[in-house]
């Protein structure tokens, strides 16, 4: 426990850190544009990344780097094990990401400009109405070729499985009529959410060959979220039920 207020502290001060960052990027897209910015963002979230899951003494292998999309309109699929998916994934993925984050992580100082500054949406669920404005506001992202994260099982696994991936998540992806690249996390429950105490634990991200719009599953929503769960699930299911099984 007192390696994870130390760890816990130390990340609040990195963020701290970043504020002048966060500056030079807005500085960089009034005098140089979207495009030198949003690399120098990526290089800071890339550091970021590293930083946060590193200081935890943890190691991350990247299996098949090379199926990772050149796409500009890119839509990544990932099973959601923990808090570290997030720095894991900007931290060893090549392109800028954004998120869809919750509503509720704009009252959060700092972290929300961070949050914007990454071209992430914030789901608004106030209303029917406010929910489809944040849904609109994604897809144009994507249609500008930026990159978003989507997390189809709606939440992060409680046993360490991977749950079914809901149908709708995958609109944001086919109405942009986005390349689809499905990623696989593995490890990162083990470095705070069965514990609840942050460990350090090696990690892995599995980048599986993308899925175009052109693909004929890719028209079919039920078919097209069953071959993306069969496709990131495997692995870590055997994992989940290996590990219940020792218990």
């Amino acid at each position: 426990m007192f390696f994870t207020v130390i760890w816990a502290l130390g990340f609040f001060i990195l963020m701290l850190l970043t504020i002048p960052f966060l500056l030079i990027s807005y500085l960089l897209r009034l005098v140089a544009g979207n495009k030198v910015a949003d690399r120098f963002v990526h290089w800071v979230t890339v550091v970021w990344g590293r930083l946060a899951i590193l200081s935890t003494g943890s190691k991350v292998k990247v299996e098949s780097r090379e199926n990772f999309s050149s796409a500009p309109n890119l839509c990544l699929i990932c099973n959601h094990q923990s808090m570290f998916d997030i720095p894991l994934l900007t931290g060893w993925t090549p392109r800028l990401l954004g998120f869809v984050a919750k509503s509720e992580l704009k009252k959060i100082p700092l972290l929300n400009i961070w949050i914007a500054a990454i071209h992430s949406v914030f789901l608004d669920r106030s209303s029917p109405k406010a929910a489809v404005a944040s849904f609109q506001k994604a897809v144009e992202h994507i249609k500008k070729g930026r990159a978003i994260v989507i997390f189809p099982e709606g939440t992060r696994s409680k046993d360490g499985s991977v749950s079914e991936f809901k149908t709708g998540s995958l609109k944001l992806a086919t109405q942009a009529q986005a390349v689809i690249q499905p990623v696989t996390i593995q490890g990162t429950r083990n470095m705070f959410e069965a514990e609840k105490k942050i460990k350090k634990a090696n990690l892995k991200l599995i980048i599986h060959p993308p899925i175009l719009p052109q693909d004929e599953v890719y028209r079919d929503k039920e078919k097209l979220a069953s071959l993306l769960y069969e496709i990131i699930s495997p692995e870590i299911n055997f994992i989940a039920n290996a590990n219940a099984q020792n218990q």
